[in-house]
């Protein structure tokens, strides 16, 4: 099948197979251990608007979560980082 992309995306639409889309932005140099490398919206490689696009457009219309797999994030203060994750989150996939 090769790597997720639009025509995958469209094809698991049509036939019903999206019940859930996650975001997560990715970082270089990847950190050790590689699991935590996910990055805050916007600081990574991903286009997150094309890939909401793509699932948008396959007919998914549920909740989108936001993964933030990465230790430097963890240590800060949660309310802070959710707020800042809502802002990227509008101005990155919205």
């Amino acid at each position: 099948m090769g790597r997720p992309g639009p025509a995958q995306i469209a094809r698991a639409g049509a036939s019903g197979r999206i019940h859930t889309f996650q975001l997560a932005d990715w970082i270089t140099p990847l950190p050790e251990g590689v699991l935590n490398g996910r990055g805050q919206i916007g600081d990574g490689t991903i286009d997150m608007r094309a890939w909401r696009t793509y699932v948008e457009e396959a007919g998914y219309t549920g909740p989108i979560e936001v993964e933030l797999f990465n230790d430097t994030l963890w240590t800060r203060d949660g309310r802070e980082l959710l707020a800042e994750t809502a802002a990227r989150f509008v101005e990155h996939a919205g």
